[in-house]
């Protein structure tokens, strides 16, 4: 058993990939896979500024000492670089531990390049929110801050929310933290759902009026809350005037608002085009129509010169000389005849 258990442990520490020192500016470390020496000193150099953007949503709360960033070619070597006994996601481009201060990082996943730049802006903002909160941030909220500040956009995410608000399978609030299982397709609806909710908690202003934006001050002072030790309730009481649930309905709301009337938007955006086609096609038919007309006009005037060329020189048709034609020539005097013939 002991053979088998050491023979395991090799096995793990042989697969790891191995990674060197790439690039350090600032609180920033990169270590990279080798080959990726160029793409982890970018890392370090983009790093400190991205946390310095992050850090106006968390002025004047706690922010990251020093952070430690991983970088591989595969999703499949994400879980082998992982701190210990943490692991990763197997559908995870990125993972964050924000309580540890490291980020590991693919570059590819199923051998299709991904965005480690867009992925490095979202897991710095997962290490920021949890050395500002700590322990005190839902997963939903830490899953919607970071797509906040990743810059990032997926049509996978949109027809995820427009099918949870036609069929009506939005995840109730008290759930949405247990919804993040370790499969992909599941936490998909969760991922989604934190990413639009968050998203709405940031542009909402003090009140519910729409025309309120708040310039994000009210969601600033939500996670100061949270950071102070209040609860999810108590930060939003303080923060937007109402409870959260009261502002998970809100969303809602704005959600099938949205999305229940994108489909009839996008109905009249494709009768449009089909239209603009159509027109298209008709024209180009018309074009073709009057090309054929010209060329068939032009044969017609050539045929019409060429004979009015030929009629130009007539021959007048032949009358006979009435008596004798003076032209004509007179015929020789035949010779007298032979008298010795006539005998």
């Amino acid at each position: 058993m002991i053979w088998f258990a050491l023979v395991a442990m090799v096995s793990t520490v042989a697969a790891r990939p191995r990674l060197e020192f790439a690039a350090r500016q600032g609180r920033v470390t990169v270590f990279t896979e080798d080959g990726l020496e160029r793409l982890g000193k970018q890392m370090a150099a983009r790093a400190d500024t991205t946390l310095d953007r992050i850090s106006e949503d968390l002025a004047g709360l706690p922010a990251p000492a020093l952070i430690e960033i991983r970088v591989v070619r595969d999703t499949t070597d994400l879980a082998a670089i992982a701190p210990a006994d943490r692991g990763a996601p197997p559908w995870a481009v990125g993972v964050a531990y924000p309580d540890l201060g490291i980020i590991s990082i693919a570059t590819h996943r199923n051998g299709t390049p991904t965005d480690p730049i867009a992925t490095l802006r979202h897991e710095l903002a997962h290490v920021a929110l949890g050395a500002a909160l700590g322990t005190n941030a839902p997963h939903w909220l830490h899953e919607g801050f970071a797509y906040q500040h990743s810059g990032e956009w997926s049509r996978e995410r949109y027809e995820t929310l427009a099918g949870m608000a036609w069929v009506g399978s939005i995840i109730p609030l008290d759930q949405l933290d247990r919804s993040f299982p370790r499969e992909e397709l599941p936490a998909h609806r969760a991922y989604a759902e934190s990413y639009d909710f968050v998203g709405f908690l940031a542009r909402r202003g003090r009140w519910e009026d729409t025309d309120d934006d708040g310039n994000r001050w009210p969601f600033r002072r939500f996670l100061g809350e949270l950071s102070r030790g209040a609860t999810v309730d108590q930060a939003a009481m303080r923060s937007f005037g109402r409870p959260l649930k009261l502002l998970f309905e809100e969303w809602r709301h704005d959600l099938n608002k949205r999305y229940m009337l994108a489909p009839l938007g996008l109905l009249g955006l494709a009768m449009w085009i089909i239209v603009g086609l159509l027109l298209a096609v008709a024209w180009w038919r018309r074009k073709h129509q009057n090309r054929r007309r010209i060329a068939q006009w032009d044969l017609e005037d050539a045929a019409r010169h060429e004979r009015e060329r030929s009629q130009l020189i007539v021959a007048p048709p032949y009358v006979a000389w009435p008596g004798e034609d003076p032209l004509a020539e007179e015929p020789e005097d035949e010779p007298p005849p032979d008298p010795r013939l006539m005998n």
